[in-house]
């Protein structure tokens, strides 16, 4: 963690002091940002940096939960800005004399003004200025309303300006005013966020904020950019199809390009309808737009409808009027991978509103974006739960082991369990896959001989269209259906075990697939679905298990090998190993089970056909009766599979009978 690393050689109270600020940082926040569990997480981990303990008080805990706001993309991405914000407070309180600081802290207009005068000069003032205007909500909510962005603030002044003998430079002292005379007209307290006031500033929208890349850095040889930015539009060209109204519908699209290219493919117009349609119909007002010019990326505001205006050549007469931000340009280079990733899709028109809020943060936007487009951003830090010693007792295994796994699977995105049988894999898998995702957030499939692509991605399926015709359709896999369900949640993890991944033809099940576990934030095309993008969200994993008797992990693809962290569950070794005595002793069993067990795979001596401690892990093992069922049903079966084709007489050598006489042990 950053924050431990910049105050290690600080005393206790400082690392005290750091988890106040971070409280106060999270207090606001809803569950749907950020839940009490984590908050509370994150402020025990600072604490737990001190030399004695320190507990958290009851109230304080109690405050922090449900929260008033959720978190616009500073308070999810950009931590820092707010906590080093109000480092700069605190420090300029503690640097008064306490009688001036007393002052402050009664006189919201003073402290305001103190708190302002701390934002930095530089890029971070945007990112802190909403800790600002919660600082103040926290410390006067008689005075400053509960509302952290401030084109929000703007937007409820204006809205209401009427109540007012006139506006003021000063929104806060406004909305004071403005919230009295509301409060004096309803007779009781105004909450901007509910109704009759929330429609008065913030009319419904019959369509979420998008984001959408446009490319105009190569419009049949010429670079339009320079002419976008200097009159404030964007444009497409498909000169050969001539006017198309603003709003067409795609069927009016469909004929205006099948008679400008009658030429070309049914897939190629295709392709040219939906980029049309995006441009003229999709894209609205309100909508953010970037485009790109060599490293550089611009981003611009859509202000207004479709529009055609060939007085310049078709090239750039199919236009939309853009507020372009010139100001504020980001690197290409410097963003984060996901953006990167979504700004590398080569066709003219792309839907890049996951990325958007990221885009709009870094380049001073941030006030732009609607909530719907922070919610779908892929570039939040994924939250992820840490396994608790509580998970570790529950399952026998040692809690080290289980984070390691936990971490391998967050860093490599797919692990494989392999082992023996008995040794859990199945059950561990579907354990730590709701540990870390939910119940709600994960799910099981089996692999098997006749498991393919179509069954595991995407395949079409037969369906019985009218008048009882047999017809087929496109169906998604388990896997496909993840993927789907992740990208609705970016900061959830979604975990998908594949028991008996080895039973399958691998390279036939995960097809191109092999690409993206490799480069997740690399797009392709699907070979049922080639005319969109498909793409594997960070916040999707997968966990095999392996059963080391039908083949082992040598014999699996290499490709597949690369790709995937492999975790050993092997009886005589760590986290099985002891695994069956502890249960027995939480139990109250004999010891017996695990002696006999030891016993067996002793004879064995064969790793990967060694019996694992799940068999013996039921109370019908406490007596002999129950263990004499066991072994006549279950371990001697498993024996006589794996010992198939050798010289040995199973009942001889590992009958119960005969590793109770050898072991001397007496079972009631």
């Amino acid at each position: 963690m950053k924050l431990k690393r910049q105050i290690s050689s600080a005393s206790d109270e400082a690392d005290v002091l750091a988890a106040e600020l971070l409280y106060l940082n999270m207090l606001p926040l809803t569950g749907a940002t950020i839940g009490l569990d984590r908050k509370l997480e994150i402020i025990k981990t600072v604490l737990s940096w001190t030399s004695y303990d320190v507990a958290i008080p009851a109230d304080l805990v109690a405050a922090a939960n449900p929260g008033y706001m959720k978190g616009g993309q500073a308070f999810l991405n950009f931590r820092w800005a707010q906590f080093a914000f109000l480092i700069r407070v605190t420090r300029e309180l503690l640097d008064l004399p306490i009688e001036e600081r007393e002052r402050l802290l009664s006189d919201p207009w003073a402290f305001r003004d103190l708190a302002r005068s701390v934002l930095p000069d530089h890029d971070g003032n945007f990112r802190a200025r909403a800790q600002l205007h919660v600082l103040l909500f926290l410390l006067f909510p008689k005075v400053f309303v509960p509302v952290s962005a401030e084109r929000n603030k703007w937007a409820i002044r204006d809205a209401f300006a009427d109540r007012l003998p006139s506006t003021s430079g000063d929104v806060d002292w406004d909305i004071h005013a403005i919230r009295q005379a509301l409060e004096r007209e309803a007779g009781h307290p105004v909450d901007f966020y509910d109704e009759p006031w929330l429609s008065k500033w913030q009319p419904a929208q019959t369509r979420a904020q998008r984001g959408w890349l446009v490319r105009g850095a190569n419009v049949n040889g010429t670079n339009v950019i320079s002419r976008w930015l200097e009159d404030g539009f964007c444009s497409v060209s498909w000169r050969e199809a001539g006017e198309i109204r603003a709003g067409a519908s795609r069927k009016e699209i469909e004929t205006a390009v099948d008679d400008a290219y009658p030429d070309h493919t049914n897939e190629a117009r295709r392709a040219h309808v939906q980029q049309l349609w995006r441009f003229l119909s999709d894209m609205r007002p309100d909508d953010l737009v970037a485009t790109l010019d060599g490293d550089t990326v611009y981003l611009g505001k859509i202000t207004g409808d479709a529009y055609y205006d060939d007085s310049e050549g078709r090239e750039i007469a199919r236009r939309r009027p853009v507020d372009w931000n010139v100001k504020r340009t980001l690197s290409r280079k410097a963003l984060p991978e996901e953006a990167q990733a979504r700004l590398r899709d080569r066709r003219t028109v792309v839907d890049i509103t996951r990325v958007t809020a990221q885009l709009a943060e870094l380049a001073d936007m941030g006030e732009e974006v609607a909530p719907a487009v922070v919610e779908a951003d892929e570039t939040r830090p994924l939250e992820i739960p840490e396994i608790t010693p509580e998970a570790a007792n529950r399952l026998l295994l040692p809690l080290d082991w289980l984070r390691e796994t936990a971490d391998l699977l967050m860093a490599k995105g797919q692990l494989i369990l392999y082992g023996p049988p008995g040794t859990g894999k199945t059950y561990l898998a579907t354990e730590l896959a709701e540990m870390l995702a939910g119940p709600d957030r994960m799910d099981l499939v089996q692999f098997h001989p006749s498991y393919g692509y179509e069954d595991f991605i995407e395949g079409f399926r037969p369906r019985q269209a009218e008048g009882g015709t047999i017809g087929f359709e496109l169906v998604p896999g388990p896997f496909k259906r993840a993927v789907e369900a992740a990208e609705g949640e970016p900061t959830k993890p979604f975990v998908l075990v594949i028991d008996e991944i080895n039973r399958a033809n691998l390279a036939k099940v995960f097809g191109e697939l092999y690409f993206l576990l490799e480069y997740r934030n690399r797009e392709i095309t699907l070979q049922y679905s080639p005319q969109e993008k498909f793409k594997l969200p960070k916040n999707v994993f997968v966990i095999g298990t392996m059963n080391t008797v039908d083949r082992s992990v040598a014999l699996v693809d290499a490709a597949m090998r690369r790709r995937f962290a492999f975790r050993a569950l092997a009886p005589d070794r760590p986290p099985i190993e002891g695994l069956l005595r502890r249960w027995l002793t939480r139990h109250n069993l004999p010891e017996a089970p695990a002696l006999l067990l030891d016993e067996v795979n002793r004879r064995l001596a064969d790793p990967d056909r060694a019996v694992g401690p799940s068999y013996l892990m039921t109370s019908e093992a406490g007596d002999r009766r129950g263990l004499e069922r066991i072994w006549a049903t279950e371990i001697l079966p498993l024996l006589e599979d794996q010992l198939y084709g050798k010289v040995v007489d199973v009942e001889q050598e590992y009958g119960l009978r005969m590793l109770l006489d050898a072991l001397k042990l007496d079972l009631p």
